[in-house]
């Protein structure tokens, strides 16, 4: 048995023996024997029942991704390796992740790291939306662009989509057409735009008029001050682009 397949082998023991007794575990215990006998679609469809209980476990993730190669789906394989290669905190991980970056013909290194994205925005009045804005790799939708706004903020329907929990987090008095509100402050892990990634932005939970569930291209709440503090920001209306170039 090979080095890579021995640490698989034990990824699961050890899931197996944490995961309760629930359709989760079910679900990553149907989609390991899936994989096995080559039934890559259905292992996908069980991985990713099991990633949408626990977001945070990187032994799905990992499983998810490589089943993904095997769907011919790199992009979003890509997505994840990267995920766990910055977010991991167990080493075996990050080195199969690695390692699975690599036979993708993709360098993980800091080297080809973007630092400068245009983006073509649409507007609404003096409103600016972007696109595309990759949260966390766990979901994409549209984002108001505020420079006025102090923070970036996402509404409560939102943060329980991306698995943020507000429990015990310190809140913050905003003002909002309707009055006062308590906010929480949370941290977003990674904000992507066009390869730009911002890390660790705090962020306010708030149901702002502005912000939807982030479906159907509607905007999910506004990048704010916390988000733009490590970009240079040009604004060309003219165009209708952001230039976003990092400090």
């Amino acid at each position: 048995m090979s080095k890579i397949k021995l640490i698989l082998s034990l990824f699961i023991l050890y899931l197996l023996i944490l995961l309760p007794k629930t359709a989760f575990a079910e679900s990553f215990q149907d989609g390991v024997k899936a994989y096995n006998s080559g039934n890559y679609q259905y292992a996908e469809n069980c991985f990713r029942t099991a990633f949408q209980s626990d977001k945070n476990n990187d032994f799905i993730k990992y499983y998810l991704a490589i089943t993904l190669v095997q769907n011919k789906k790199i992009a979003d394989a890509k997505i994840l390796y990267k995920n766990l290669i910055e977010t991991s905190s167990n080493q075996e991980v990050i080195n199969l992740s690695k390692k699975g970056l690599k036979l993708l013909a993709e360098s993980s290194g800091s080297s080809s790291k973007v630092t400068k994205a245009i983006l073509n925005v649409n507007t609404m009045g003096n409103v600016l939306i972007i696109n595309n804005v990759n949260i966390n790799d766990t979901a994409k939708t549209s984002f108001i662009f505020d420079t006025g706004a102090s923070f970036t903020t996402i509404s409560t329907e939102f943060a329980n989509k991306l698995g943020i929990s507000t429990t015990n987090a310190p809140s913050l008095k905003i003002m909002t057409g309707s009055g006062y509100i308590n906010a929480p402050k949370i941290m977003i892990k990674k904000i992507e735009i066009n390869g730009l990634t911002a890390y660790n932005t705090e962020a306010l939970v708030a149901d702002l008029p502005m912000h939807t569930s982030g479906s159907a291209g509607t905007p999910a709440g506004l990048l704010g001050l916390s988000f733009m503090k490590d970009f240079k920001v040009t604004v060309d209306r003219s165009n209708n682009q952001i230039i976003l170039e990092k400090n």
